[in-house]
This record gives C-alpha cells, sequence and structure tokens, in this order.
C-alpha cells in the first residue's frame, strides 16, 4: 500500500460564489459578486425585516388597546 505524498502540494481552494454584470447602455455598468454566507446574511435580514413589519401591523391593527388610553371626556356630563 502506498501513501502519495501531498505535503509540496498547494491547497486547492474553491470559493462558491454568484457574479453578475449588468450594463445600462453604453456606460454604466454594475458587477456583483455575492459568496454563500453573504446570501445567507441577506436571506436572514430579509426575514427578520419581514418578521418585524409583521408585529408593528398587527400591534397597529389593534384598536382596544389604543381607546384604553385614552384620556376620559369630562366635559360630556354637563
Amino acid at each position: 500500500m502506498t501513501i502519495a505524498d501531498q505535503s509540496g502540494r498547494p491547497e486547492a481552494r474553491t470559493h462558491n460564489a454568484a457574479r453578475i454584470s449588468i450594463r445600462f447602455g453604453k456606460r454604466a455598468t454594475l458587477d456583483a459578486s455575492v459568496t454563500t454566507a453573504g446570501m445567507l446574511s441577506a436571506g436572514a435580514l430579509v426575514s427578520a425585516i419581514l418578521l418585524s413589519t409583521a408585529v408593528v401591523v398587527a400591534a397597529a391593527g389593534r384598536t382596544g388597546a389604543r381607546r384604553a388610553l385614552a384620556a376620559p371626556d369630562r366635559d360630556a356630563g354637563d
């Protein structure tokens, strides 16, 4: 049984990334590159924003809670 010696061989690293290049007209160009970690962090950020927006909308829809905090009308009895 022979074991191959790979000590002198450089370690091959692969990077998972998505690249896009968009051209607008003749002069404007947009180049972007996103890694897997970047996509995961962007997904987590979007999820957190959507969840927090749902909580704010649900709290704004409760009208009973706002009426309970209002001060009573004192001029109505006169």
